[in-house]
């Protein structure tokens, strides 16, 4: 297979125009230096004017992407009629995916744990707001319904804070969605190809894992060998392989998990398109099980071919 690949040119799409597009344009870098080095025929291109003209010197797309037109099954609707076989999930697992509301309910018809949540779109009014909160205690956690990289994110402990972090996340999109804050530890699993890859315990300086915690150096914990019972890894696994067989997702996905004292294993959201920068959270888990990086490269790629 991998003799095979190394006779396609292989586009890696990074950028993009979402609130994402620094984060996207690492991960593109990361995985273009890592197949040149490899000796793979290697591009890198954005989502610009460009991008059609781009696509016809292809034969397979990395895509490097995040967020919106990337994440979202625009971009996969697009390779879709370009017949171009592409990497992370496809266009339907990709849109539910992005939108945090349709994706807690698919969980929940599952039999997943979420936490409890309401919606706030941007022409409502303060009235409706309140008559929502009257069937959730305080406190929330606030985020853009169609955004990631905890992007427009924050915590509300009171009704005023709530209408601040609601004009944050307003910035980003028109929905909003508002959800129980659940106190507990947090917790990261990847699966690949619909098998469990592990998982790492994540301990941010900040009140959560903000995008600041993300992407800079020293300001979050990685514990890649986390103190869980049996128990509660099996509940975390669980919760992040028939989270990504509900949507019906393929190649890596990262699932947001939060472990609370109980042992229940919350699934906040799942990412079809984890990054892949230095600090990226899929590679180390990897890395933990001996994949080292321009492997786990070679094998996404390889799924999106047996896939498409």
């Amino acid at each position: 297979m991998r003799e095979k690949i190394k006779n396609l040119k292989i586009g890696v799409l990074a950028g993009g125009s979402s609130a994402e597009r620094e984060i996207s344009l690492k991960t593109g870098k990361a995985v273009e230096d890592s197949l040149a080095g490899m000796g793979y025929n290697v591009i890198k291109f954005d989502l610009d004017e460009n991008f059609f003209d781009e696509l016809k010197k292809i034969d397979i797309c990395f895509n490097a992407l995040h967020g919106t037109f990337g994440e979202d099954g625009k971009v996969q609707g697009v390779l879709e009629l370009l017949k171009i076989p592409y990497t992370g999930s496809n266009v339907e697992a990709s849109a539910i995916a992005m939108d945090k509301i349709k994706s807690k309910i698919i969980f929940k018809y599952y039999g997943l744990d979420v936490p409890d949540f309401f919606s706030v779109k941007k022409r409502e009014t303060k009235e409706q707001i309140e008559n929502k909160m009257q069937n959730m205690p305080l406190p929330y956690f606030i985020k853009p319904n169609a955004q990631g990289s905890s992007i427009g994110a924050s915590i509300a402990y009171s009704a005023s804070e709530l209408y601040l972090a609601l004009e944050d996340a307003f910035q980003y999109d028109d929905e909003v969605i508002v959800e129980e804050y659940i106190a507990g530890r947090e917790i990261q699993f990847a699966v690949f190809s619909g098998k469990p890859l592990g998982c790492v315990e994540i301990k941010p300086n900040d009140s959560f894992y903000s995008y600041s915690a993300k992407y800079t150096k020293g300001k979050t914990q990685y514990i890649l060998e986390p103190d869980l019972t049996e128990e509660e890894y099996q509940a975390c696994e669980y919760a992040s392989v028939s989270a990504h067989a509900s949507l019906g997702c393929r190649g890596v996905t990262r699932t947001d998990i939060i472990l609370s004292d109980s042992g229940k294993a919350y699934v906040l959201e799942i990412n079809t398109l984890p990054g892949l920068t230095e600090f990226s959270l899929v590679p180390m888990i990897a890395q933990k099980k001996g994949i080292k990086f321009g492997s786990l490269i070679e094998e996404i790629i390889e799924d999106a071919i047996t896939c498409k």
